[in-house]
């Protein structure tokens, strides 16, 4: 399976947060994303897993289990499927389609959700002109939306395949290449634009220990100081907690060894629990 999801009854507040992605994630479900739109063999298939999970689910168990949910996720309308399985559209929830109950399967047309906030994860999924106009409507949002926390770290290993011979290229390889482009230029910019927030902060701060010292290499070192606190400041936000005191102390070296920038680049590209175990690696980069 490309994900099997149970959620955490202590955090459905956060899941209403998520739109329709939260709603289909109210229950243990077997997730299926498709970047190009399948057809009735991939469907197949992620029956075939469908079934097997289930199987080994009772094994486990020793006994019966509720049925896994299955919940395809489609780029663009797969017409053929949607006919030759019967599914049926989900009253009030445009591109949304269902199957008969027994099968328990839902299927999402990421072409067909209304451009809302509360489709924007699923859009961010989606291929060409809806993922472009996702990741436009994403920048649009505040800084401190929380969908950009989320959608951020994985923007960033967004990756396409593209044939090595320029004659081979699609206008749709092409397409994609461009929507990467857009993707890194945006992630320079908000780099940047910390950066120098940073490096602002940190210069007042230094300007005030260099003062309090009264000499060149005290303004130098208080320049050092006050970048090291704005940048454990945002990795404290970040993580949702304060450093610990080892944390600190690996943070300073990293900072001292690799820069400013470094630490910028894991900040911004990993999520909090990844972020967490880079820092609490001796031997990370």
């Amino acid at each position: 399976m490309d994900i099997w999801y149970v959620p955490d009854p202590a955090r459905a507040p956060l899941r209403a947060e998520l739109g329709l992605l939260g709603e289909l994630a109210a229950e243990p479900c077997q997730f299926e994303p498709f970047h190009d739109t399948p057809g009735p063999a991939e469907l197949r298939g992620c029956v075939r897993k469908q079934l097997h999970w289930h199987h080994e689910l009772e094994r486990r168990a020793g006994g019966a289990v509720p049925f896994p949910r299955l919940c395809v996720l489609s780029s663009g309308r797969p017409t053929t499927v949607l006919d030759a399985f019967g599914f049926d559209p989900v009253p009030g929830r445009p591109g949304l389609y269902r199957a008969a109950p027994g099968w328990r399967i839902d299927l999402v047309v990421i072409a067909e959700l209304p451009r809302t906030r509360d489709t924007l994860l699923l859009r961010l999924l989606g291929a060409r002109t809806v993922l472009r106009d996702a990741i436009r409507e994403l920048v649009a949002l505040p800084d401190d939306a929380w969908e950009r926390g989320i959608a951020l770290p994985w923007l960033l290993r967004l990756r396409f395949e593209t044939p090595a011979e320029p004659s081979a290229r699609t206008a749709e390889d092409a397409e994609e290449e461009e929507i990467v482009t857009e993707v890194q230029q945006w992630f320079e910019q908000l780099k940047q634009s910390l950066r120098d927030e940073a490096r602002k902060e940190g210069l007042q701060e230094g300007r005030k220990e260099g003062l309090q010292e009264g000499r060149k290499e005290g303004l130098q070192e208080g320049r050092k100081e006050g970048q090291l606190r704005v940048l454990a400041s945002q990795f404290e936000k970040k993580l949702g907690r304060p450093l610990t005191e080892m944390e600190h102390s690996l943070l300073a070296e990293r900072f001292e060894r690799f820069g400013a920038d470094r630490l910028d680049d894991a900040r911004l590209a990993l999520p909090p629990e990844a972020l967490a175990a880079w820092l609490a690696d001796p031997t990370a980069r």
